[in-house]
């Protein structure tokens, strides 16, 4: 896919599911994203996976949101 045709395709998700995702999904886009450019080439990133609503709920619990 070119890279216009990317841009002009993008879109936000704002409704998420409790449907699980495939595993080999994940695996994939934990991929994109390690490889995927950095701003100013900074690249210590945190990524979490989680799979349970306990996982979440921890989460929220350290965040403001």
């Amino acid at each position: 896919m070119e890279y216009m045709q990317l841009i002009r395709e993008r879109y936000s998700v704002r409704k998420i599911s409790d449907k699980p995702v495939d595993d080999a999904a994940v695996q994939a886009i934990l991929e994109a994203a390690r490889v995927a450019p950095t701003a100013h080439n900074n690249q210590p990133q945190r990524i979490m996976v989680l799979k349970t609503p306990e996982s979440m709920e921890k989460l929220k619990e350290c965040t403001s949101c």
